[in-house]
């Protein structure tokens, strides 16, 4: 399938101004001393790409898999709040969101259907393995960049598993608990480096 088949063009320019949003906020420094770390842009744009973009590609092609139709949308009001607040040291990364719709259109219209919790679950679940297995890959290469991309990726999976609505673990909760609770254990396994300083 062609990639143009799978992305619209407005969808295509909207992760591109999320992924160059996230990867400013990212790079930004707090104050008193507020600025961009430029050396870092490259290991910071790979991080967003990997914990960010390639998170909400995970949501959409697993819904596609499952017959509904899925495309991400920017959310300028996020976007601009994450810019805003990039010097205080808050880093607010919601620029967008891949919305997911239980239909597909065809010859007589389009044809509606109800996603069971197996199905919710199983699009929740793509985006924080696509973090699961960025995290496992860059933790075993040495060198304080992927050590960075490993931090990102990582806090990235574990606060998405949080049972919270709308975050990801909520719907793989009511899927399946013992699931949910198998990856959740190995994302605070994989953050200890982070907690423990």
């Amino acid at each position: 399938m062609k990639f143009t088949a799978l992305f619209s063009k407005t969808e295509i320019k909207d992760m591109l101004i999320a992924i160059l949003a996230l990867t400013l906020i990212f790079s930004a420094t707090p104050f008193p001393n507020p600025g961009i770390e430029f050396n870092l842009l490259p290991v910071y744009l790979v991080a967003v790409i990997t914990a960010f973009a390639c998170h909400e590609i995970a949501h959409k092609l697993t819904a596609m898999r499952l017959n509904c139709l899925a495309t991400f949308k920017l959310w300028p009001r996020g976007t601009l709040i994450g810019i805003l607040l990039m010097f205080t040291g808050i880093k607010f990364a919601s620029p967008g969101v891949v919305m997911i719709y239980p239909f597909r259109f065809g010859r007589w219209g389009f044809r509606y259907r109800h996603l069971t919790h197996v199905e919710e679950g199983l699009i929740a679940l793509a985006g924080p393995l696509t973090n699961l297995i960025f995290a496992t890959l860059f933790s075993i290469i040495p060198g304080w960049p992927f050590h960075l991309l490993y931090l990102v990726n990582a806090w990235i999976y574990l606060f998405n598993m949080l049972p919270i609505p709308p975050l990801d673990g909520s719907k793989i909760i009511l899927w399946n608990v013992g699931i949910w609770t198998f990856f959740f254990i190995l994302s605070v396994i994989l953050c200890l480096p982070i907690f423990l300083g």
